[in-house]
């Protein structure tokens, strides 16, 4: 199993590699470990195999219910 913050640190790693600048990789970092957080905390989830569209769709209600975000920006911090 593929556990979620292996992917995000390999993830941090190709950006660097790829000379990504510093302000760029720490903003994708902590969206994705906001990500992170509510599928440990929330969906009780850190293997990436267990996610399904549906878990996706509970993350973007979230955001949505915090208020804090427009769609737009929840579409962005979830786009690959």
């Amino acid at each position: 199993m593929t556990k979620i913050n292996e992917l995000i640190l390999d993830f941090k790693l190709n950006q660097e590699i790829l000379g990504r600048v510093k302000k760029y990789v720490d903003l994708c970092m902590y969206r994705l470990h906001r990500w992170e957080h509510f599928t440990d905390k929330v969906l009780n989830i850190t293997d990436v195999e267990e996610l399904t569209s549906l878990h996706i769709k509970k993350y973007i209600q979230e955001r949505q219910r915090i208020g804090k975000e427009i769609n737009r920006t929840i579409k962005i911090t979830l786009r690959p």
